[in-house]
């Protein structure tokens, strides 16, 4: 069960990156509001309330979709200017979602 999960979550980020690829490399800012980011050629601003939760691994925190939108994002640690920014996200992240 746990790898057909991790091979249905590979498939999806394939999929997802294959959609946002093109619109080249983006800037991701977290507040207590939501998510905003900023591409190299568009924007866009996520509330919280449109994910069902999170996961984080090593590397990466993923947002999962939840009832109002499907798919995911990724926000990488290695964005991160200093760990202190990583232990901020992580507690915007456990504020307003729910860990998987």
């Amino acid at each position: 069960m746990v790898v057909a999960l991790v091979l249905g979550m590979r498939a999806q980020a394939r999929q997802l990156f294959s959609i946002v690829e093109p619109y080249g490399e983006c800037r991701m800012v977290a507040d207590e509001r939501g998510a905003v980011s900023t591409g190299e050629r568009a924007s866009f601003t996520t509330e919280w309330s449109v994910y069902s939760g999170y996961l984080e691994t090593p590397r990466l925190f993923v947002l999962f979709g939840g009832e109002r939108a499907a798919g995911i994002a990724v926000l990488p640690k290695r964005g991160a200017q200093d760990p202190a920014d990583v232990e901020r996200l992580r507690g915007i992240l456990g504020r307003n979602l729910k860990p998987l």
